[in-house]
């Protein structure tokens, strides 16, 4: 016996969601799966406080075609929480696959703090993406090194770092859930930008994978 399983494939593409506004996803249709996983990022996008945003709320239907009143709340979370600093420009121009990135300072900009996920913010917003720092150089090598290597080619005028300036809590927000959908036919994702109501812009993804035999 084995499993049929699905690639994992983007459901919704990095986006940038403005502070008092909300961004509804796509709808998955999942009629045909058994199970679905849903990996879904949360970025605060600019370095304002935030006390409780964003709110990602993931609703499911077991309606075909659900009509508005077809949906209900299946799992509400909330963060990242704090105060990113001011956004670390990249000084050169980073290939795919570079694990060791040139920025100036990067402790005086309070990017120094290891063992982390970050934020590698690109102006093209699907260029964006989430790293893992490893180590520093500190101020006197102007290097950071992350783990696996950049996915998209990032470049000094396009591409900043983002972090909180603590030694655990981070800019970025992760979840995996899993879904049952034997009784389900539709999943969506709700990214509610107007929790927080003086917060930070934030920036949205979710991808998806389908497990439909077993």
């Amino acid at each position: 016996m084995s499993l049929t399983k699905g690639s994992q494939t983007t459901l919704d593409e990095w986006v940038l969601t403005a502070n008092t506004a909300v961004r509804l996803g796509a709808e998955l249709d999942v009629n045909s799966a058994y199970y679905c996983t849903l990996n879904i990022k949360a970025v605060l996008g600019e370095a304002v406080a935030s006390t409780g945003q964003p709110e990602v709320i993931i609703e499911v239907t077991g309606e075909a075609s659900p009509a508005k009143d077809d949906w209900s709340p299946y799992m509400r979370m909330i963060g990242p929480t704090g105060t990113p600093v001011t956004p670390l420009a990249f000084n050169n121009t980073e290939p795919a696959g570079e694990t060791v990135i040139a920025c100036t300072n990067p402790a005086i900009a309070g990017i120094d703090n290891d063992g982390k996920y970050k934020f590698v913010k690109n102006t093209t917003v699907a260029n964006s993406e989430i790293v893992f720092q490893a180590s520093n150089s500190g101020d006197a090598g102007d290097t950071i090194t992350i783990l696996d290597g950049l996915a998209n080619e990032q470049t000094a005028a396009a591409s900043v770092i983002m972090d909180i300036d603590d030694a655990s809590n981070e800019v970025v927000a992760q979840w995996t859930v899993a879904i049952d959908c034997t009784s389900l036919s539709r999943i969506r994702v709700i990214y509610n930008a107007d929790k927080d109501t003086d917060g930070p812009d934030v920036y949205t993804f979710c991808a998806y994978t389908l497990c439909t035999g077993i």
